[in-house]
């Protein structure tokens, strides 16, 4: 396995999609109006947000809307998953331009990849606060957490050579529960990220797996 695989192992899958997207218009279609949704959660935040609004951020009838998603809840929960699938491809990015040697090094590039997303993704911090608006249930953990953590460990164990003895995930998923609200916190405070609580962030996160230790 590689670090790559952590991508179709954490996505299991395609959201609240009234309609799946088909052909290359649809699916642009949604991203367009998913682009908007974003673009309306970073000014006014998810509660005051509404499909109305949406279809006119994207300049679309909203019917268009509603073709395909329900509802305003399944437009945060798509703007959700998307953002999830986002901050999937970015850490695997970063993994690989630069292969880690250690669990540390590991969660260094996810916190990289989720500061990178929390700043240039627009609402991506107000739908990380907002946890009534999480991915399908995941048993074992919190959906975003969880859904990582599984395939993470089944990579790290395979990648490093780390021993497993069953623990891993469950590690791993208090790791990245830790990671999200430190990151989140850090970018409500100062909308380009609160460099002391980023920094907090690295260091809580590896004193926990510190901790934890893991063996190689």
């Amino acid at each position: 396995m590689t670090f790559n695989d952590l991508i179709s192992g954490a996505m299991t899958s395609t959201g609240q999609v009234r309609n799946e997207p088909v052909q290359a218009r649809s699916s642009e279609r949604i991203d367009a109006l998913l682009d908007a949704a974003s673009a309306v959660v970073a000014e006014v935040g998810i509660e005051r947000l509404t499909t109305a609004m949406v279809a006119e951020r994207a300049g679309a009838s909203i019917g268009t809307v509603y073709r395909y998603f329900p509802d305003r809840i399944a437009v945060l929960a798509a703007m959700s998953l998307r953002g999830f699938e986002r901050f999937l491809r970015k850490s695997v990015e970063k993994l690989e331009e630069h292969p880690p040697a250690t669990v540390d090094d590991v969660f260094s590039a996810l916190i990289d990849a989720g500061v990178q997303m929390h700043r240039d993704e627009p609402g991506f911090t107000s739908i990380r606060l907002g946890d009534q608006i999480a991915l399908p249930a995941v048993d074992g953990g919190t959906a975003a957490s969880a859904r990582i953590a599984a395939s993470l460990a089944t990579i790290v164990s395979a990648e490093l050579g780390v021993a497993d003895d069953g623990s891993l995930a469950g590690r791993f998923d208090i790791a990245l529960t830790v990671l999200d609200a430190l990151l989140v916190r850090a970018f409500v405070i100062d909308s380009s990220g609160d460099e002391q609580a980023i920094a907090a962030c690295r260091t809580v996160v590896a004193g926990y797996l510190a901790e934890a230790p893991i063996a190689a």
